[in-house]
């Protein structure tokens, strides 16, 4: 379900080591990771650091050309992906790392602190034509001392090996001598075509946008990559990815179908599989896909995300996307344990406290739900569907001038025709005053979003639960009814109590019935 990829699916990643997790789910909820209550703005635990733990700063771009700017993103993550094969070393995700860097200056005690790591690597660039100069460091926290460093300017086409030679070198100046095994897994390449791992950097790059331009752009720079090799596992595997967000949040692909997303997506995710069956991300992908070729019956969905969480137990990503699809069969204490999961492996993810948001929420449990919303936008604040759901329980809990805030900021942040989350909220603030008129109005403008698309299912329950608000009953359930696909994403956000005013009338009640997934509780 929902997915605020930020590079989170690195194929075959050792993430972090994973904590002990509590008995109790109710006192999960009340806490963040490292014990203290939400809002959850601490990336890690306060034990003692780990005495080979490493974070991977973002590489500064000392070049002017802002064309290279998916290096300074892709150099880090791809690094610490590398390092994090070897079992030896606790690395901090790409995602984790991150959320530590913002707002703050980059000095690597201060994100060293944050991210409760040994060791920092930190690095600058410069890519001029076909020539790339890197510069590394790897500084000791809390001291603030280099432990070694090293410059590299080579031709843009030996990058993945530069990055084999860093990865190696940070390995041995923390761990001491590798083993043979330990060289080996360091020196395994996604692939050995320059040019295509170029176009998988910027495709992550663009993914990590969040936008329906930003997804469709990556999606071509993956294609890009398998046409320049197509054995590329990854690459294959990350266009489903992206057709599956677009199927799962419902954007708008001109020219393209929902039925001709999913089977561009499927066929280059079963690509991905008969190449490596092996693969973590390909298996998520091939579930997240499931999902929406299978929407009532779920069939496969969990027996592939099941698959791609034993090929990488230390995925945060895999145990996510296991999280949400419980969540639509509403298995929801199992969803919350397994969510407890990821946070344990990445506690720094909006998108794992959205799912937990909105799982309080489907329990009216709306406290917990406030807590851990305010937990995702403390981690991302311009996580913009968050501010949507969280204005409508602060809106039940009586607190009105923050539903307004609530409003505005969905409205700043939310991508080009998808402002209906903050048109939403803002309706619902007008009726709460007793503003109808501009509630309808307001609500007139969300509506307009779809004239001519087929809305997803998190857009009509954000558009009826203003209509809700306002009095529009039989029009809340009118746009309910449009949205696709039917089965467990929409039958779950039909659960929000927003809906409650409507939930006996009988449509919604056929409605309910026809969303329905196969097991769901």
């Amino acid at each position: 379900m929902r997915h605020h990829l930020t590079h989170t699916l690195h194929g075959r990643t050792g993430l972090l080591v994973l904590l002990c997790m509590c008995s109790s789910v109710r006192h999960l909820a009340a806490q963040c990771p490292d014990g203290s209550p939400p809002p959850c703005t601490r990336a890690i635990a306060s034990a003692a650091a780990g005495a080979n733990s490493v974070g991977v700063m973002l590489f500064s771009n000392l070049g002017r050309d802002t064309a290279y700017a998916y290096l300074s993103d892709g150099l880090a993550s791809e690094i610490a992906t590398t390092l994090a094969r070897v079992p030896r070393l606790e690395v901090r995700s790409p995602g984790a790392v991150r959320s530590a860097q913002r707002g703050v200056e980059p000095d690597p005690r201060v994100v060293g602190r944050r991210l409760n790591v040994r060791y920092i690597v930190e690095g600058d660039f410069q890519r001029g034509g076909d020539r790339i100069r890197i510069s590394v460091r790897l500084v000791g926290v809390p001291s603030g001392t280099q432990r070694w460093s090293e410059s590299y300017t080579r031709p843009v086409a030996d990058l993945l090996a530069v990055q084999e030679e860093i990865a190696g070198a940070v390995a041995t100046a923390i761990a001491g001598q590798l083993l043979p095994q330990e060289r080996t897994v360091l020196a395994a390449r996604p692939t050995r075509n320059a040019e295509a791992y170029d176009h998988l950097l910027r495709g992550n790059f663009q993914l990590a946008r969040r936008t329906p331009a930003g997804v469709a752009h990556a999606i071509e720079e993956y294609n890009a990559a398998v046409r320049l090799d197509p054995s590329f596992v990854q690459a294959q595997a990350r266009v489903g990815v992206g057709y599956a967000l677009y199927l799962d949040w419902g954007w708008d692909m001109p020219g393209v179908s929902r039925d001709s997303q999913l089977t561009v997506g499927m066929r280059a995710v079963d690509r991905a599989l008969a190449l490596d069956s092996t693969s973590g991300d390909a298996w998520l992908a091939h579930g997240y896909l499931l999902a929406f070729l299978h929407p009532r019956t779920m069939e496969g969905v969990l027996e592939a995300l099941e698959r791609a969480t034993a090929l990488e137990p230390r995925n945060a990503e895999a145990w996510h996307q296991y999280s949400s699809w419980l969540t639509a069969l509403g298995r929801y204490d199992e969803s919350i344990v397994t969510e407890r999961r990821a946070l344990a492996l990445e506690p720094a993810r909006p998108i794992a406290y959205l799912n937990l948001g909105g799982v309080y929420e489907a329990q009216r449990r709306d406290a917990e739900a406030e807590a851990a919303y305010d937990s995702a936008l403390a981690i991302d604040p311009e996580f913009y569907s968050t501010y949507e759901v969280r204005g409508f329980v602060r809106l039940r809990r009586g607190n009105v001038a923050g539903a307004r805030e609530d409003a505005a900021a969905a409205l700043r942040y939310s991508p080009v025709n998808e402002e209906y989350y903050g048109l939403s909220v803002q309706a619902a603030v007008a009726a709460t005053a007793g503003d109808t008129a501009q509630a309808r109005q307001l609500l007139a403008r969300a509506l307009a979003l779809f004239a001519s698309r087929v809305p997803g299912a998190f857009a009509v329950q954000a558009i009826a639960a203003g209509l809700v608000a306002a009095g529009e009953r039989q029009q809340a359930i009118d746009i309910l009814e449009r949205g696709e696909p039917k089965g467990g994403v929409l039958w779950f956000q039909l659960q929000f109590p927003a809906l409650d005013p409507i939930r006996s009338d009988p449509r919604f009640q056929r409605l309910l019935d026809a969303s329905r997934p196969t097991g769901a509780r």
